[in-house]
């Protein structure tokens, strides 16, 4: 069964709102997840949160699914599969960039790496990058070293190399789960059970980092609130706009309309946080969103 399509030339969904706009709400949402995961208790580790957060967001996910599509139940694929596995990677790696390098810092670098990792496989898979797209490339590169090499500031202890390596490890597994699910959509699965069927393989798998960890945590309030909003905000509510838009626009124009998530995560590791990031942040942002704008370009004169 295919996911109901726009009609041609509109980009609209049958309600009149642009697809675009699921994409950006979804984007803001996810932008709020670093700064709700420093209100959990110090004692909530990084592998914990990921593991709770997924366990929590994947029920309502595949609820949605048994109520409102159950005749469109899908058998379960490896491609399924291995993106549940990406989703699970990625919940380790973000949170691990974000404790290591704070939120703003952290959150810029798994979405800034994700253009160049697929600008990158473009040209290891044959596609020859214009030269527009290669001074892209190494903006947006320049911006990451800059952040990773660059000195920090005497009281600024909040960054390191390692938080770096977790970002781009995130942002690695980030653009596999999109490939993968874009796979799934595009074969004919629906947007909801695509995102249920991956975050369910994410739950089960996650108990592989839940078990070994203290879970006292969730018994104190802000434990249970934080974790509550990490779960049913930012993925149940946030994943079902994500994957009705995902099937109603292309790949590249996502990957550019998620470029809202780092702006709001930098604004309130600012604002809430008190965070302070370098004016490096300049370079990747500009370098990676026209990295992704002349991209999509790319990809739709392919497609035409």
């Amino acid at each position: 069964m295919k996911p109901r399509q726009a009609q041609k030339g509109s980009g609209r969904v049958a309600t009149g709102v642009h697809p675009a706009l699921g994409v950006v709400v979804a984007s803001v949402l996810f932008g709020t997840s670093g700064t709700a995961r420093s209100f959990a208790p110090e004692s909530a580790s990084s592998l914990s949160i990921a593991g709770v957060r997924l366990m929590v967001g994947a029920i309502p996910l595949f609820a949605y699914g048994m109520i409102t599509d159950r005749p469109a139940f899908p058998r379960l694929r490896i491609e399924a599969v291995m993106a549940g596995l990406a989703m699970m990677l990625f919940q380790v790696c973000f949170f691990s960039a974000m404790e290591h390098s704070g939120v703003a810092v952290g959150t810029m670098v798994t979405i800034g790496s994700g253009p160049i990792i697929a600008a990158l496989l473009d040209a290891a898979l044959g596609r020859r990058p214009s030269a527009r797209v290669a001074g892209s490339l190494v903006a947006a590169l320049g911006g990451l070293a800059m952040l990773v090499f660059g000195t920090p500031t005497a009281d600024d202890d909040g960054f390191s190399a390692l938080g770096a390596a977790f970002g781009c490890a995130a942002g690695a597994c980030y653009a596999l789960y999109t490939l993968l699910c874009k796979r799934l959509i595009d074969s004919g699965w629906s947007g909801t059970w695509t995102m249920a069927w991956t975050f369910a393989v994410s739950a089960v798998s996650a108990a592989v980092l839940v078990i070994p960890s203290s879970t006292d945590w969730l018994g104190t309030l802000s434990g249970s609130l934080t974790v509550g909003y990490l779960g049913l905000v930012t993925i149940s509510v946030a994943y079902l706009l994500y994957a009705r838009s995902l099937s109603r626009l292309s790949g590249s124009m996502v990957v550019t309309l998620t470029l809202v998530e780092p702006v709001t995560a930098t604004s309130l590791g600012a604002l809430v946080l008190g965070e302070e990031i370098g004016a490096a942040h300049h370079l990747l942002e500009r370098g990676e969103a026209q990295l992704a704008e002349v991209s999509g370009a790319r990809r739709l004169q392919s497609a035409a």
